[in-house]
């Protein structure tokens, strides 16, 4: 009885203990020099995690985009408005607050991002570095809500 127990204490315990990914719920994007508008929500999705960004784009209208991740950097096709698009990103876990993300488009490398969520768990800073000679590297901030 002691044992069944201790398996059933430790099963319990066990999705506090592995490493989830990005923590889940609803992030916000803090402004940048463009006044990008974004709200980027987290769920669980099987074994992996699964992004939607609801992006506001210029003149006024909104872009939805959904990627469905395992973290294992491996390819995952980004949805854009319920359609496919050529835009993949690879999503690597380092560990449970670091990340590197390889965009590309149709195959090649447009950037990578590098992430770190808070030891907090209420702020990711993402790192980017466009691959695109001439391009700046840029910084964003998403805080938790």
């Amino acid at each position: 009885m002691k044992y069944l127990a201790l398996v059933l204490c430790l099963a319990g315990l066990s999705p506090l203990l592995r490493a989830d990914g990005i923590p889940t719920g609803t992030w916000v994007m803090r402004p940048n020099k463009n006044n990008t508008v974004s709200t980027m929500i987290v769920e669980t999705a099987g074994t992996g995690q699964k992004f939607t960004f609801n992006v506001k784009v210029a003149g006024g209208g909104t872009a939805t985009m959904v990627v469905t991740t395992q973290g294992d950097g491996k390819d995952a096709v980004v949805f854009v408005d319920g359609k496919p698009s050529d835009e993949t990103m690879a999503i690597h876990k380092i560990d449970d607050r670091h990340f590197i993300n390889v965009i590309k488009m149709d195959g090649k490398p447009m950037a990578s991002q590098k992430s770190e969520v808070s030891a907090d768990g209420k702020v990711i800073k993402v790192d980017g570095t466009p691959t695109a000679a001439g391009a700046q590297p840029t910084v964003e901030y998403w805080d938790k809500k």
